[in-house]
């Protein structure tokens, strides 16, 4: 029989990580932070292009509305408030300055859109028609119209900017509506 004398077996007792470990955990946490921030530095410009597209369909929305119905609709911006709403002339007293909110189909609620709020927190609007910046219309040939109270067609193209440099465009002789991404 052979004795063999050397010291008994020392239990590991798991007191803490090798450098190695501790370098490779350091390593993911780091690519997995800066993707993070990646992610959430276009948040800001993801609102602002659902924003924009947002208010294409309520233009689109409106225009066709009008041509369906033989009534007028109105997109009324508030730029101090940062909202718009999508209203409709009523039949018994027609025209723009006794229009009615529009009821928005998909909640039931007014058609009013803000910014800088819930999906859209951020996003801020400036709007710029050459006929005035408060209103725009639709008649029953789908055609834009100014906020005077002739409702009369629009003299140029008209503007709406996003805070991240997307642009809805509406075209003075059709009312179609054009959504511009960022450059």
């Amino acid at each position: 029989m052979v004795i063999h004398d050397h010291e008994p077996r020392r239990l590991w007792r798991g007191g803490g990580f090798t450098l190695v470990e501790l370098a490779a955990v350091m390593v993911v946490v780091g690519i997995i932070a800066g993707t993070a921030v990646v992610s959430l530095s276009s948040v800001g410009s993801k609102r602002s292009a659902m924003a924009a597209r947002q208010l294409q369909r309520d233009m689109t929305y409106a225009r066709q509305r009008a041509v369906a119905t033989g009534t007028r609709s109105w997109i009324e911006f508030d730029t101090v408030g940062q909202t718009w709403t999508v209203r409709v002339e009523d039949i018994a007293s027609p025209g723009r300055a006794t229009s009615l909110v529009l009821p928005d189909p998909a909640t039931g609620g007014p058609f009013v859109q803000a910014m800088n709020t819930g999906s859209f927190v951020g996003v801020t609007m400036t709007v710029t028609f050459a006929d005035g910046p408060d209103w725009i219309g639709f008649d029953w040939l789908g055609r834009p119209l100014r906020e005077d109270t002739e409702a009369t067609p629009l003299s140029a193209d008209g503007l709406v900017d996003f805070s991240g440099g997307e642009k809805v465009t509406v075209n003075k002789n059709t009312g179609h509506t054009v959504f511009v991404p960022a450059p």
